[in-house]
């Protein structure tokens, strides 16, 4: 993935963690952990692999109270 689509992509995953968590610290410490419902992999990994939408899908199942 190019450099520039992953700082996007990493850049809208910290804007949604941000929205759901309410403070940047945990949402940016959030982006390392890894994620038992994602394959345990973190959202950095997930991004990387080009798994963008799944992070914000799972963000928005937390923001919803479905996961989290």
């Amino acid at each position: 993935m190019p450099a520039k689509m992953l700082t996007r992509d990493i850049e809208r995953v910290m804007l949604a963690a941000k929205m759901v968590s309410g403070d940047p610290a945990k949402a940016d410490e959030w982006l390392n952990q890894p994620l038992a419902s994602l394959d345990g992999k973190t959202p950095l990994q997930l991004i990387a692999e080009g798994r963008t939408d799944a992070v914000i899908g799972y963000l928005h199942s937390i923001a919803s109270g479905f996961v989290g």
